[in-house]
């Protein structure tokens, strides 16, 4: 890998962990390749502890040269303003300090601190790069429908006409967007944040601000953000760490701890969503908490029925809410089914299960990193009730998209007997899109690019 473009050097490289989650599922993997071939500093948020060892291992991370603490999400609890002011300076200091000539987010709309360290990134004229580190889910404009939907119900009283409610939403959407685009960096000193995208708005999407690329991870996820209005000339693919050679890191690091583990049971995951209210696509007709409560319940006693003898693990998503209640009710199912520390890493969970699905509403992230990570797993995303979002998975490469229980049914048997085989999954590259191999790839066509039009 060589480091030299042109006549110019790349001297450093700032690198932004994102939050913990996505950093160890797919970020973690862009650094690792960075790091073979040009000196980086990571800002980094709290770690889990094995990342933390993991980073200071210089075999596998030789030109690692730093890392500093960042806790935007991590970190204490402080007030907005008082959090906007330290965000400000430590992206301001970081900047002038390390003096990169590429800085790597996740993101140039989503966070404050994204926001100004690419702000400052690109007043130092160093090339800034956004890395998708999640599934794109589906266009903007449905996400903002969806949530203004929840904050409909979940806001506002419901004694208030729903075009009462419908109008205080977006007066606060819109006092939201100020406030974090405009007031906030004002506050500090800075012009407002002036952009197309809005993450408060959902409007628009990561590559629409101070980002010069944004890298896609699939050609699906490129052909959404073309919609919700990248520039096509700002995006780019890279596929995901675990699709390529890079893979062999996260087996090392992470999974084969878990490959050779004795079970004295066939072993099901489920990974059990936290969602406060979804939707009917049919005619967004509401569906409450209890109600996705009982179908969960429903859907894991047929999983129990026809799996009998297996053991059933419900990895919680780390944000659950009223744990401690629903654990009790699944858990008195049946002695073989064990509720999670919503907190461990799900990756545990996917390497140890003989089979991995995601329940209503099935649009987590950790589906499609399960189906790069186990690709040989029966790895299925459940539609039963045809909810908004619900569909995420349908014609998704690698996921088996179920939409009623008689098929459902039919896949569990058919594990059960050892007749489940998966779909070939098949490379569908847009024609005319260059393929990247790795991240050290991208950065120096990237860089190089940039110094021809200079």
């Amino acid at each position: 890998m060589n480091k030299t473009i042109g006549k110019r050097e790349i001297k450093r490289v700032i690198f932004y962990t994102n939050s913990p989650r996505a950093f160890r599922t797919t970020l973690i993997g862009n650094l690792y390749e960075t790091c073979q071939a040009y000196p980086t500093v990571l800002l980094s948020e709290k770690l889990d502890s094995e990342t933390e060892i993991i980073l200071q291992n210089k075999e596998l991370f030789p030109k690692l040269e730093n890392i500093v603490a960042v806790r935007q999400f991590t970190g204490e609890k402080k007030n907005l303003f008082s959090k906007n002011r330290c965000l400000f300076k430590l992206a301001k200091n970081i900047i002038q300090e390390h003096k990169p000539d590429i800085v790597i987010s996740s993101s140039d709309t989503h966070s404050l601190f994204e926001l100004y360290l690419t702000r400052f990134a690109k007043k130092a004229k160093a090339l800034n790069i956004s890395i998708q580190d999640t599934l794109v889910a589906t266009e903007s404009t449905q996400i903002a429908r969806y949530i203004d939907l929840i904050n409909v119900h979940l806001r506002f009283p419901n004694f208030l006409p729903l075009f009462i409610r419908l109008f205080l939403v977006k007066c606060r959407k819109y006092f939201g967007h100020f406030l974090y685009y405009w007031i906030l960096p004002l506050i500090v000193g800075e012009m407002p944040f002036f952009g197309k995208s809005s993450y408060i708005l959902r409007k628009g999407n990561s590559g629409m601000r101070d980002a010069d690329y944004q890298i896609a991870l699939s050609k699906r996820d490129y052909d959404i953000l073309l919609k919700d209005g990248v520039p096509a000339e700002k995006l780019k693919i890279l596929s995901h760490p675990l699709s390529r050679e890079t893979k062999e890191f996260f087996e090392k690091v992470y999974f084969n701890q878990f490959k050779n583990q004795v079970k004295e049971k066939k072993v099901i995951t489920l990974l059990l969503p936290e969602v406060e209210l979804v939707f009917k696509r049919k005619d967004w007709s509401l569906i409450s908490r209890k109600e996705i409560e009982k179908k969960w319940m429903e859907t894991i006693s047929l999983i129990k029925e026809i799996l009998p003898d297996w053991d059933i693990l419900i990895k919680p998503h780390p944000d659950f809410k009223n744990l401690p209640e629903i654990k009790k009710k699944l858990e008195s199912i049946s002695k073989n089914i064990k509720v999670t520390n919503p907190g461990e890493p799900v990756d545990k969970y996917i390497e140890l299960a003989d089979v991995v699905v995601g329940l209503p509403l099935s649009s987590s992230t950790a589906l499609f990193t399960a189906s790069l990570q186990c690709p040989e797993k029966p790895i299925i995303s459940l539609d039963f009730h045809q909810e908004i979002l619900g569909d995420v998975y349908k014609s998704f490469e690698g996921v088996e998209y179920v939409d009623n229980k008689k098929r459902f049914l039919d896949i569990l048997k058919m594990v059960r007997e050892n007749k489940y085989r998966k779909k070939q999954m098949i490379n569908k590259t847009k024609p005319g899109l260059k393929e990247f191999s790795d991240t050290v790839e991208i950065i120096k066509y990237l860089f190089d690019k940039k110094n021809e039009n200079i």
